[in-house]
């Protein structure tokens, strides 16, 4: 643990397991939550969505990817970013506006309001 004068950051948040039997590894308490969502999220899209039977050897495909997918995800979480934020700027990210490709026909469409702003006459001007 680093010693700082940060009383929040002073708090060793790593589960390292039972006392006297010990993890080979330290694992973050959000980890362990985040991991059980991410595990019934792969379980639900696997049954349903792809049929995979139910079985030994694709629940170990599960556990696989749930901890593929935690490990990836908690890489970029910190006490100054938190899972909500990694998600919130993934989900961004995702969504943002792309610039149109190359060839690629654009279509520029006014909104009403502003064609009805415009054919109004101007304050001062005389309308032939």
């Amino acid at each position: 643990m680093i010693d700082n004068d940060d009383m929040l950051h002073r708090v060793d948040r790593h589960y390292l397991g039972p006392t006297g039997l010990t993890f080979p590894f330290r694992l973050r308490y959000a980890a362990f939550g985040l991991g059980a969502v991410i595990f019934v999220t792969v379980f639900v899209l696997a049954r349903a969505i792809v049929h995979v039977p139910l079985g030994f050897k694709s629940l170990v495909v599960m556990a696989a990817i749930t901890v593929v997918l935690t490990a990836r995800v908690t890489k970029f979480v910190n006490a100054d970013r938190p899972i909500r934020s990694v998600f919130k700027a993934a989900w961004n990210d995702l969504t943002a506006p792309r610039p149109p490709k190359p060839g690629q026909t654009v279509v520029l469409r006014i909104p009403a309001t502003v064609r009805a702003h415009r054919s109004a006459p101007i304050e001062g001007e005389s309308s032939r």
